[in-house]
This record gives C-alpha cells, sequence and structure tokens, in this order.
C-alpha cells in the first residue's frame, strides 16, 4: 500500500501518508495541529475532504519549508508548493512560488505594505514584531493563514490548508533514508554559502573595522569574512547527497550559473522527486517508523486528525492521480525588477500588484496540466482562427 501510495502522489503524497502513519503508529500528537479560529475551540464539524472527492471543488494546499533555529531569517519559506487534488480530471498538480515574489501584506490594520512572498508565513507568526496585524493572521495558525492570504493574491487560488516542515527534520530524515540520488541539472558554484553559526564571526577584525563594514554593502561584506562562507560545488548528474548536502543544494542563492530564484524552485522538486524515489524502494519500509518519527516534530499544519483520517480513506483512489508540475517563473508571467526601496524581487510582467495575467496563467496552466490534449486542441483551434482572420 505504502509504495503504491507513495509512487502515485508525489510530495503530497509524502505528506498524506506521513500523516496517516501518524495517525496509525499513534505520533499524531507530536505534529504541531494550529487551529485558524481565535478563542474556545468551535463545535467540531465533520471534515470538508470527502466533499473534494464527492464532485467539490478542488482541494488546495500550500507545502512551506523553512530553515528554522540557527539560521538568520529562521521563518522565511525557502520552498513554497501548490498542490491542486482534482478528482474529476483524477490529477495531482504541484505548482511552485518563487519566494521572491513582490506582494501587499496587511501588517497593520488594513494597510497593505509590500514584502517578498517569503516573509508572510514570518510576520503571521510574529504577534510581538507584528502587534497590529489583523486577528485573523494571529495566533498558532497567523503564520500559514498570511501565506495563504498572499498566495491568494498573486495566484487567485483559494488555499484550504497548509503544512510547513523546518527544514532541520527534512535534513534528519533524508539521513534516516540513507541519503538521496538527486538529479543535478546544471553544473554549479557558490563561493558565499553561509556557515551556520558563523553569521557574526567577526573573521579578525577590530571593533573598528566592524562598524566600518556594517555600513558597506553585502558584495563587501562577503569579500570582508570569508569566515562566515564555504564554498559549495555540484557537478551535473546524479549526485548522492545526505541531508546536510541535500539542504545546501535547495538554499544555495549566490551561484552565477543557478542562483535564480527560478533555479531554487527547480533544484527544490529535483529533491522531493529524489526523496519521493527512495522512499518507494522496496528496502524503505522497515525504515517507515524513524523515518516517521524524524519529520513529525518539525510539522505544523491546520489538518485536523478528522481530515488525515478522510485523506487514508481515498488512498487507493489518490493512486491512481497522474502527477503533474509547473512554476510560476519568467519564463511565463512574471518578471525580475527592484521593490520601491531597491530590493531584487519577482513581479507580473505587468508591473507590480497587477496580478490579472498571472491568475489567467494559472488557470489556463491548471487546465492544460489536468488535460494536455484538450489544451493542445484548443490552441491549435485558437491559432487557425487567427491566421483565418
Amino acid at each position: 500500500m505504502w509504495k503504491k501510495v507513495l509512487i502515485a502522489v508525489g510530495l503530497f503524497g509524502l505528506a498524506l501518508v506521513v500523516a496517516g502513519a501518524v495517525f496509525i503508529y499513534g505520533m499524531y500528537n507530536k505534529v504541531s495541529v494550529v487551529s485558524r479560529f481565535k478563542g474556545p475551540s468551535p463545535t467540531p464539524t465533520s471534515s470538508p475532504i470527502p466533499d473534494t472527492f464527492n464532485g467539490g471543488r478542488p482541494h488546495v494546499a500550500l507545502l512551506m519549508g523553512y530553515g528554522g533555529g540557527g539560521h538568520q531569517g529562521g521563518l522565511l519559506t525557502d520552498t513554497m508548493m501548490i498542490v491542486i487534488i482534482d478528482p474529476p480530471s483524477k490529477t495531482i498538480t504541484l505548482l511552485s512560488l518563487p519566494r521572491d515574489l513582490w506582494v501587499e501584506l496587511p501588517v497593520s490594520g488594513d494597510k497593505l505594505t509590500g514584502y517578498k512572498i517569503n516573509a508572510a508565513y514570518a510576520i503571521g507568526s510574529d504577534d510581538r514584531g507584528y502587534r497590529y496585524k489583523p486577528e485573523q493572521f494571529t495566533g498558532p495558525a497567523g503564520g500559514g493563514e498570511l501565506a495563504k492570504y498572499a498566495v491568494k493574491q498573486a495566484t487567485g487560488l483559494d488555499v484550504n490548508n497548509f503544512v510547513t516542515i523546518n527544514f532541520a527534520g527534512f535534513r534528519k530524515s533524508i539521513d534516516v533514508l540513507g541519503g538521496v540520488d538527486v538529479n543535478v541539472e546544471k553544473t554549479f558554484d557558490d563561493y558565499v554559502y553561509p556557515l551556520e553559526g558563523k553569521e557574526d564571526d567577526p573573521c579578525g577584525h577590530s571593533e573598528e573595522e566592524l562598524k566600518m563594514y556594517a555600513t558597506m554593502s553585502a558584495a563587501v561584506q562577503e569579500q570582508a569574512f570569508p569566515c562566515r562562507y564555504e564554498h559549495l560545488h555540484f557537478d551535473q548528474g546524479i549526485t548522492h547527497m545526505d541531508g546536510q548536502t541535500a539542504l545546501k543544494y535547495v538554499r544555495s542563492r549566490h551561484s552565477a550559473q543557478d542562483g535564480s530564484d527560478f533555479g531554487r524552485a527547480a533544484r527544490q522538486r529535483n529533491l522531493i522527486l529524489a526523496v519521493r524515489d527512495k522512499v518507494f524502494r522496496l528496502d524503505f519500509f522497515p525504515k517507515i517508523i524513524p523515518f516517521v518519527t524524524s519529520l513529525t516534530e518539525d510539522l505544523k499544519t491546520d489538518y485536523t486528525l478528522a481530515d488525515m483520517q478522510n485523506f487514508l480513506r481515498y488512498k487507493d483512489e489518490l493512486s491512481e492521480y497522474k502527477i503533474t508540475s509547473g512554476a510560476l517563473s519568467d519564463d511565463n508571467v512574471l518578471t525580475i525588477g527592484r521593490s520601491p526601496d531597491g530590493q531584487s524581487i519577482v513581479t507580473s510582467i505587468e508591473g507590480l500588484n497587477n496580478w490579472g495575467v498571472v491568475h489567467q496563467w494559472v488557470q489556463d496552466e491548471l487546465t492544460r496540466l489536468r488535460n494536455p490534449q484538450n489544451a493542445t486542441e484548443s490552441a491549435v483551434a485558437s491559432n487557425s482562427a487567427q491566421v483565418a482572420n
């Protein structure tokens, strides 16, 4: 059963199987399950999951990965991926979002302020630093709720639930698997990958020099503090990686060859595929309990136990679904630009906060991925009509 489900549903399958295993093995209490409701717990209601499989609207989940403690900006989400389960077409679609996508967030009442989308979860999780946020973005589920808000703004999709994982947990889980074999698409070097715990190392500089360098650009600081960084090198091809190496592979941001936001998203998808491939191998079953245990303590979600039980009820149906994937990038409706305060950001090709073309692309892409034959025929018909005119 485990092998069949995992082959079929990829990353979201991993999340659901982990959830199912947590339930089966009695480890649900180790997962941080947060309620989106404030005050006393509301009267329990039935899970909406069955409606998805009984002709309802597609189920949309947001998966996020963050660095956690020991990292600068520990709650900034390095990975953001939308998962759409669509029973009518029997598809599960993975849609990657660039972390530098510029969105507007309500951090002070109804006033909107521009931020990179990877900050949404961090801001929503920080009630002390952002004490004037709207109430729905506060409390244990505040980070997930604000991230959902940001995703809807950019894509037009209503997100039902979120799952986050601390990369420290993901690193441990890969080690439990004995490492994974990742398809590295491009050879690349990153000469300034931050060393954990070395963020404030003076590298031999005096107090006066430290004050001087603090006023200089990031590029100057990287040259002045070489002890804070290490050189990463990855060769093209299948590469066996342990947890630490895999984490560096997906988080690297400063490669001249593959350091863009879009390159990082592709690397993250490649790692997920490698984990999936390793998990469905015949030798995985003896590792299932340590694998699940390594993940549960670093997971946070607003899925309820009833939701998880219902996903297990539909595991056989899910195992027949086709997996498709896409990515918002500068190859379609996004472009790289500058924020009003000079940051390098990603925006719609129509400009800041003009999401119409992005929303339309998302719907068209979902249609194409769910039924590529019909999408192709529609495109041919459209082109023929243009020629006729």
